[in-house]
């Protein structure tokens, strides 16, 4: 190879530099670099001779070899660049840092492998050249790289100019990258004179670095050494800095080119794909550019309107249309005009026009660019605006209820007055020019006795509408009942919607007089039944229990001497009896509900339950019947007694309406919902049809004759009043064949609102 043995004939390393300047021609010759390169290479080379020859030095192997390595390296350094550097420019920057940096270390490594030696220990070798030129053009860490690989070869070699030569190494490197940081890295434009001078700068900075050599080494430096590097070195660096420069311009400028392009695309793909239409007219008012959305919006595909007038201007439009163009051309622009046009189906549509003329880059007009927004919805849409507005202004104007506007002024939290309506001007008796801009506790005083000012300012604070109910307002001139709907409309203004009802108040007052003596007069004669009835009831028990017992006196002394028939008559007599007995005692029990006061107070449902059970223990062994009671059963607020009555009933009933052959079961649970207790009672008997859910709770109401099931019809009756009377509620759940549930709905057992009351 070239670099690896100093013995090597002086004539074939110029052969092998010559090929290698030849082999790299193809890879170069985009730029023209080869043919500087080749001429640098024989500049190099005579100018070495003609220098050692002046100073009449004899020409030796060594001295050669280092010129010719000085030309082979500006081929390697420029085939470097332009193979991995610049090609490596769209891949990972790390990994083009890491590959440059490794390459031109190497590079530099084989140029100290290959140097002059002006005495042993000291040599020379264009490692500056490689090194200055790696800072400017490569960056920092290449140059880092680069750097620890020739200062650990040079650290290696030894010598007495050991020190000098890492100096150098560093000063080169650190020039280059100085050089390049002032730069900003703009690095195609350097000058053939900047680059001469930077390459003098690093050289400069190599003979001041000679002051590391022993003194002997420094006096054959200077005067053998320190010219010829001055002279070949400085030109070295310029023109194989220009050759990277010139790399780095032709590389900006495809880069340029790429996203000149790019942008050329995208604004292209822009245009196509915007929403409005974008049309251009040349000088002549024809089409030049048409895009996707004016096809969209007119109708006529680019392909017909290329070249031709615009097709869409109405005949009634064209004179207007052609002065706006002329506008257009002569500089003045339109900003959100509206136009009407036409579709290709001949279907109007409205368009929002903003135009301008295009100016050429010597400054000339070319024509007019064009950008029309399809507004024919909007346009409908502020049209039903407009007549909405007007609907509503005409509703506002005319309506019967008043209307105030008030605007909240933020510094002070007042109310203060916009607006009013014609009919709140007559019912507050104000005009409304008279009141803009006042406070409203200024024209109406007695807004805050009334309690409507705190109302406004509480809407204004929360944005929820409130309803300011019928209040009396009063001031030195004003006294009337009015009710309020208050509510915000955007985020300062209150809208007060009021009617004047005192006549309605009055009314209402003498309604509500009416019904108190109404209500009296039906509570007077309730009163008066329930007294018949009790009397009528009580009366009827005595001439009933006479006529029972002479008829069981009968049946018992003469039942021998009776014949068949007159026995069964007794007994129809014995049973009518018992029955009317039944009925009476209903009818007190119902007459004396709500005559006596209530005593509300915590009852256990537990103990209350089991009272029932015992009071019924008798009929429910006579009937089979099974009674389960679910645990645990809470306590309520309910009067002992007709919690008592209510169970007793509705487990009778439970009991009474079971289906033939089949013994009752009986379920009692309870459960707390929302505060309340639900106390359910479910049996599995006959079941009532859903038409009759709410009659049998009516008195004397039966779904079953007397021949079928025993009963009065009172029962449910009793046990509907008693769960009033204590502030329940009773429903029913029930289908013929599936049994029934009763639900009674009590107050849980928490604080005794109510005690001692009059039903």
């Amino acid at each position: 190879m070239l670099f690896t043995s100093p013995l090597i004939r002086i004539d074939h390393i110029i052969q092998v530099s010559e090929r290698i300047t030849i082999a790299n021609t193809e890879k170069l010759n985009r730029d023209g670099s080869v043919v500087w390169i080749r001429s640098l290479a024989s500049y190099n080379y005579w100018k070495a001779y003609e220098l050692a020859f002046a100073r009449g030095d004899s020409v030796d192997r060594t001295a050669l070899i280092a010129l010719v390595n000085n030309a082979s390296l500006l081929i390697a350094l420029a085939v470097v660049y332009n193979a991995f550097y610049v090609r490596l420019k769209s891949g990972r920057l790390s990994l083009q840092n890491l590959i440059s940096g490794l390459l031109l270390g190497v590079i530099a490594m084989a140029v100290m492998l290959n140097s002059w030696t002006l005495q042993p220990g000291v040599v020379f070798d264009t490692r500056t050249v490689v090194l200055g030129l790696t800072g400017l053009y490569f960056g920092a860490i290449p140059s880092l790289i680069a750097v620890a690989m020739t200062s650990i070869l040079r650290f290696s070699m030894g010598g007495d100019g050991v020190y000098m030569g890492i100096a150098t190494i560093i000063s080169s490197t650190g020039i280059g990258l100085l050089w390049r940081y002032r730069r900003r890295r703009v690095l195609h434009d350097l000058s053939l004179g900047e680059l001469y001078v930077f390459g003098l700068v690093v050289h400069l900075a190599m003979l001041a670095c000679s002051v590391l050599l022993p003194s002997d080494s420094i006096g054959a430096f200077f005067s053998f050494t320190a010219l010829p590097v001055m002279i070949i070195y400085p030109v070295a660096s310029m023109l194989a800095g220009w050759a990277m420069s010139s790399q780095e311009a032709r590389r900006k400028a495809e880069e340029t080119a790429k996203e000149l392009a790019a942008t050329r695309e995208e604004l292209g793909l822009i245009f196509d794909a915007a929403p409005v239409a974008i049309i251009s007219l040349d000088l002549d008012f024809k089409v030049t550019e048409w895009n996707m959305a004016a096809e969209k919006i007119f109708g006529w595909a680019r392909s017909e309107v290329i070249g031709k007038p615009l097709p869409f201007v109405p005949a009634s439009e064209r004179e207007s249309h052609r002065n706006l163009t002329l506008a257009a051309l002569s500089g003045e622009s339109l900003r959100g005009q509206m136009l009407a046009r036409v579709r290709r189906d001949g279907t109007e549509v409205k368009v929002r026009l903003h135009n301008a003329p295009i100016v050429n880059g010597e400054g000339k007009v070319e024509g007019v660019l064009g950008i029309l927004e399809d507004v024919t919805e909007q346009y409908r849409a502020e049209a039903a605006l407009k007549e909405s507005e007007t609907r509503f202004r005409e509703l506002y104007m005319n309506m019967t209820s008043g209307v105030a506007i008030y605007e909240i002024d933020k510094e002070n939290e007042v109310p203060i007055f916009s607006d009013m309506n014609p009919a709140g001007c007559g019912i507050t008796g104000v005009n409304v020019e008279s009141i803009k801009g006042r406070d409203v506790k200024e024209v109406f005083p007695g807004v805050v006795e009334m309690g409507l000012y705190d109302k406004i300012i509480e809407v204004w604070k929360t944005g929820k509408p409130q309803h300011h109910p019928a209040k009396l307002y009063r001031d030195n001139e004003l006294v009337f009942w009015a009710e309020n709907y208050v509510y915000r409309h955007g985020s300062d203004e209150i809208v007060a919607v009021f009617d004047d009802i005192t006549q309605k108040r009055r009314t209402l007052e003498e309604l509500e007089r009416r019904v108190t003596e109404r209500t009296e007069e039906l509570e007077a004669a309730n009163r008066e039944l329930e007294a018949f009835a009790y009397s009528v009831s009580h009366d009827l028990r005595a001439p009933l229990r006479a006529i029972k017992s002479f008829t069981q006196i009968i049946s018992d002394r003469y039942s021998q001497s009776l014949p068949d028939d007159a026995k069964r008559f007794f007994g129809f007599i014995l049973k009518a009896g018992d029955d009317m007995s039944q009925l009476i005692q209903g009818l007190l029990d119902y007459s004396r509900l709500g005559r006596t006061a209530l005593n509300m107070e915590r009852v256990s449902l537990a103990e209350t339950v089991d009272e029932t059970l015992e009071v019924m223990a008798m009929k429910i062994k006579g009937e089979n019947a099974v009674v389960r009671v679910g645990k645990p059963l809470p306590e309520v607020i309910a009067d002992r007694s007709l919690l008592n009555r209510i169970l007793i009933n509705l487990l009778d009933n439970a009991i009474i309406y079971h289906k033939p052959y089949q013994a009752p079961e009986i379920n009692i649970s309870a459960e707390q919902e929302s505060g309340d207790v639900i106390l359910s009672i479910t049996d599995n008997g006959m079941g009532i049809d859903q038409k009759f859910h709410d009659r049998v709770f009516e008195i004397f109401q039966r779904l079953h004759s007397s021949e079928e099931i025993s009963g009065t019809g009172l029962g449910l009756a009793l046990v509907k009043k008693c769960v009033e009377l204590i502030g329940g509620e009773i429903t029913l759940e029930s289908e013929p064949g599936k049994g029934s549930t009763f639900s009674v709905k009590l107050r849980g057992g928490g604080d005794v609102r109510s005690s001692n009351t009059n039903g």
